[in-house]
This record gives structure tokens, C-alpha cells and sequence, in this order.
């Protein structure tokens, strides 16, 4: 048995979850959680939309830097405090009307850093919209503080 059921995992995603108020808004919903990979769906929505219904790219690094904290925490079974390092995002197409589907994969978790890739796809398609490579921190339990841009 892994650390995240379902419902747990849908838990961390909704209002009174580890995310902020901004990723509950998106209406995350998980679909699949293993050690292997996490599945989550953004499903599509005015409020994530550009004129035309294309779904925007804002929403997608949202949901990928989201499914990445919840993949890494499967793998190291306990929700770590996680700082996002980088992410790079490479968009191949647009999704339009669509929800889209978005699968991780804890790449290499180590005590300090953790390196994870994300495919976005629409759904009922295996042909991916975006690809994001991303880099956490892994910081030491009980860590809440980080260093401000505004202090030296």
C-alpha cells in the first residue's frame, strides 16, 4: 500500500488541503496514485479558458507542479515540504474544450533534491500537449521558512 489513497490525495487538492486556495480553485480532481506515477484530471472550465475555450497554459503549470509535489510524496511516503527549483515547460498543442490529463513520474528522489517529468494529454488521447521537466527541493521536516527575495 502506497502513503496517498485517492481519497487522501483528493483531500491534499481541495479546500482545507495542503495547497493554497488557488490550486482548489482549479478542481483538480485524482484519478490514479502509485509509486510509479500520479494521474490527476484539470477539467476544462470558463475559469481556465481563453476566448475560444483553449485552455490556459498558466492552469496546465499549475496542475503540473501540483501532480509533482503529490508524486514525490508517494515516493518518499510522507508529505515532505517541497520547494519548486524549475520547471520547464514545452506546450505542443492546444487543448481546446477539453480536460486535461496529467501524469507524474518521480523521476530520481533524493534526501535533498527531487527531479520528476509531467506529460499533459487532452483526455481520451495518448498523444501528449505539453511535456514539463521539473527540480524540487526536498526540505528538512518541520522546515517552514525559505529564503526571501527580500532578506540577505
Amino acid at each position: 500500500m502506497g502513503f496517498f489513497t485517492l481519497d487522501e490525495a483528493q483531500a491534499q487538492l481541495s479546500p482545507g488541503g495542503n495547497f493554497g486556495p488557488w490550486i482548489w480553485e482549479l478542481k483538480l480532481k485524482a484519478e490514479h496514485i502509485s509509486a510509479e506515477e500520479v494521474r490527476l484530471r484539470l477539467p476544462f472550465g470558463d475559469h481556465i479558458a481563453r476566448p475560444g475555450g483553449v485552455v490556459v497554459g498558466q492552469a496546465m503549470m499549475a496542475m503540473a507542479d501540483t501532480i509533482m509535489v503529490l508524486a514525490i510524496c508517494e515516493k518518499l511516503g510522507r508529505f515532505a515540504t517541497l520547494a519548486t527549483i524549475s520547471q520547464t515547460t514545452n506546450f505542443l498543442r492546444a487543448a481546446v474544450q477539453q480536460d486535461v490529463i496529467g501524469v507524474a513520474r518521480a523521476v530520481k528522489v533524493g534526501r535533498s533534491t527531487a527531479f520528476g517529468e509531467v506529460g499533459l494529454y487532452v483526455d481520451g488521447s495518448s498523444d501528449p500537449i505539453a511535456q514539463v521537466l521539473s527540480t524540487f527541493a526536498v526540505l528538512p521536516d518541520g522546515v517552514g521558512a525559505f529564503n526571501r527575495a527580500d532578506q540577505r
